[in-house]
C-alpha cells in the first residue's frame, strides 16, 4: 500500500494490523463500515484483499481524514472505498438503519493517566473515554443488520467496560484473539468478533505474537 500520514501517531500500529488480520470477511458481507478509520489503512487493506466489497470509513480528525482521501487515490480505490469526516455520533446522517453487513473498529483505549502526551491529535486518536466508547456501540448497533458482526481490537485494561457496553447494545462476544508482544509477556491487545443479537457461542483462537513495528 501507498500511504501518506499527517504524523507518526497516525501510521499503522499493531492495533490496526491486528484488526486487518482478524477481519476475515464472510461471503455475504459486502457493505462494510470502519468506525474511526484514521488515514484509511485498514479499509484500504481490506478493499485490496476483498475485491467485491464496498467500505466506508468515518474519522473525526480532519488531517487523518484528508490523508485517507489521498490514500484511496494513490491505491486506485476511489470506486470502492470512501471516507467521511465527522463524529460517529452523527451516523444517522449518512446511513439508513440496519443497512450494513459488517462493522470494523479499533476504538481509543488508553486512559488519560496512561497516555500523557503534548500532542492533541494523539490524545484524540488513542485516549479512552467511556462516553466516546459508547458512541461506537450506538453506531454499530444502528448500522448493522440483525445477527451481523462487529470486528474489533481493544486493550485488556478497559476490556470490562468494553464488554459492558457490548451487552448494553445487544452484542454477544463470539470470537477472541489474544495478541502478545513476546511469548512470556502479558496480553497487549484483544481482538474479537461481536454479533448483534447473537447467542452464547464463544471461540478463543490460538495466541497471536506481534512482530516489532519499529515505530
Amino acid at each position: 500500500m501507498k500511504l501518506c500520514s499527517p504524523g507518526k501517531y497516525h501510521l499503522p500500529t499493531h492495533g490496526s494490523t491486528f484488526l486487518a488480520q482478524i477481519s476475515d470477511l464472510l461471503k455475504n458481507e459486502k457493505n462494510i463500515v470502519e468506525l474511526g478509520s484514521g488515514i484509511g489503512n485498514v479499509s484500504i487493506a481490506l478493499a485490496k484483499i476483498y475485491e467485491d466489497i464496498k467500505i466506508t470509513g468515518i474519522e473525526i480528525q480532519k488531517e487523518p481524514f484528508e490523508c485517507s482521501l489521498e490514500n484511496i487515490k494513490s491505491n486506485n480505490l476511489l470506486n470502492r472505498v470512501d471516507f467521511i469526516n465527522d463524529d460517529i455520533k452523527n451516523i444517522e446522517k449518512y446511513f439508513k438503519r440496519e443497512s450494513i453487513d459488517c462493522v470494523i473498529t479499533n476504538p481509543p483505549h488508553y486512559s488519560d493517566k496512561s497516555l500523557i502526551s503534548p500532542y492533541e491529535d494523539r490524545k484524540t486518536a488513542r485516549t479512552f473515554d467511556i462516553n466516546d466508547l459508547e458512541k461506537f456501540f450506538y453506531a454499530a448497533n444502528y448500522l448493522l443488520k440483525n445477527k451481523k458482526r462487529m470486528i474489533f481490537v481493544y486493550h485488556p485494561v478497559h476490556f470490562e467496560s468494553f464488554l459492558k457496553l457490548a451487552w448494553k447494545y445487544k452484542f454477544s462476544l463470539q470470537e477472541m484473539f489474544l495478541g502478545y508482544g513476546k511469548k512470556n509477556g502479558e496480553c497487549q491487545l484483544i481482538g474479537g468478533i461481536l454479533r448483534k443479537n447473537g447467542g452464547e457461542n464463544l471461540k478463543i483462537h490460538p495466541p497471536v505474537f506481534f512482530k516489532n513495528s519499529g515505530l
